[in-house]
């Protein structure tokens, strides 16, 4: 199981006056990593899960952190789902945020696999607060179907902060392969 903290986006000013986001871990500096991005306090986190019914019912729940089964692999035909969590969209002057996300798939051999999905992050409510982690509304759901190759694939997330006129991709892989035999 992974945890992820609800809370885990810091600014931090330079003394240049320049301000940028860091994602923090039990108060420790995350750089940005190909599945972890920001750009100043606007952050996302991309995420493959195997357990998507269990991740939504524990975001649900109150708490500070929240538990979740990362996966790396998925087996043919057996669902895995990706998603966002993301902190600071800019909201306009109700409150609201426009976010969206493109999810793409590619397979092993980097060619485009199924077509993108575009959902919403955060679109017409209020903005969570300071530092508040939220979960997308969007997601994509991920099956590996007979016929299709088994290997390294890739999910990207193209994320849009309409407001702050701000893009952040992040990107997973996860490694397709058989289904156990029954």
């Amino acid at each position: 199981m992974s945890s992820i903290p609800r809370t885990t986006i810091t600014v931090l000013m330079l003394s240049t006056g320049l301000v940028m986001a860091d994602w923090r871990l039990n108060g420790k500096v995350v750089p940005d990593t190909p599945w972890a991005r920001s750009a100043g306090d606007f952050g996302v986190q991309l995420v493959l899960t195997d357990k998507p019914d269990e991740l939504f019912a524990a975001w649900e729940k109150p708490g500070r952190m929240i538990l979740y089964s990362a996966t790396t692999t998925a087996k043919r035909g057996i669902p895995i789902m990706a998603v966002v969590f993301f902190v600071g969209c800019l909201p306009d002057a109700k409150g609201e945020c426009d976010a969206t996300v493109r999810y793409q798939a590619y397979t092993p051999d980097g060619k485009s696999w199924g077509d993108p999905v575009d959902a919403e992050l955060w679109i017409g409510k209020k903005a969570p607060g300071k530092d508040q982690m939220q979960l997308s509304v969007g997601n994509m759901g991920i099956v590996v179907d007979p016929g299709d190759p088994l290997g390294l694939y890739t999910v990207k997330a193209t994320v849009v902060d309409k407001h702050a006129k701000k893009t952040l991709v992040a990107e997973r892989t996860f490694t397709a392969v058989e289904a156990d035999a029954k």
